[in-house]
């Protein structure tokens, strides 16, 4: 279990706005249900999941697991405008690989929330004993591609046509990665 004492976390972003990172609870329903109706269909159209179910939020909360996916909020003003998660494997193969997923109100884009965000989750890999994140992008999301890249991730492959929206249409997906401070350190063979 990570430690989460950390938490809440206030930070401050470029233009002043104060912002509070926290993890989610089963009670924030509500208002992380709010900010995916603030997400504009098209941005929507990229997710993994149908979040314009209510039900799907309500899932997530019911099945909270932090040892399995720990989604990170931003509040501002008493509003989800950021979520962040890290996805983890209890065991197999990819263990210490953490998957990274982010999603920015519209109103609070480059603003530098995705940066900290970013950085946020970077911090929990770390303290997980993760030897790498991975970031998956579709790739028409250059700004995402590019916050990924100024932090550090590279880009590892363009998988073209790989996945599909949620209207069926196909795109390519850039598998970015981050190896962390001690992966380089600990090779198998």
């Amino acid at each position: 279990m990570l430690p989460l004492d950390r938490y809440p976390k206030e930070i401050t972003l470029r233009d002043g706005a104060c912002v509070t990172f926290r993890p989610m609870v089963r009670e924030d329903v509500a208002p992380l249900w709010d900010f995916f109706k603030r997400i504009s269909p098209e941005d929507r159209m990229y997710l993994r999941e149908d979040v314009a179910k209510r039900v799907e939020v309500e899932r997530w909360a019911r099945d909270l697991d932090y040892d399995a996916v720990l989604p990170i909020l931003a509040f501002c003003g008493g509003f989800v405008v950021g979520d962040a998660t890290l996805h983890r494997n209890r065991t197999g193969w990819k263990q210490r690989v953490g998957t990274v997923r982010i999603l920015i109100s519209p109103d609070f884009r480059h603003r530098g929330l995705g940066t900290a965000m970013i950085r946020e989750l970077r911090h929990l890999g770390e303290k997980a004993s993760l030897h790498y994140l991975l970031a998956e992008v579709i790739e028409e999301q250059q700004a995402a591609v590019r916050a990924f890249e100024k932090l550090g991730f590279e880009r590892m492959s363009v998988l073209r046509n790989y996945v599909n929206d949620q209207k069926g249409n196909l795109h390519n997906l850039v598998v970015l990665l981050y190896p962390m401070s001690d992966a380089d350190e600990e090779v198998l063979y």
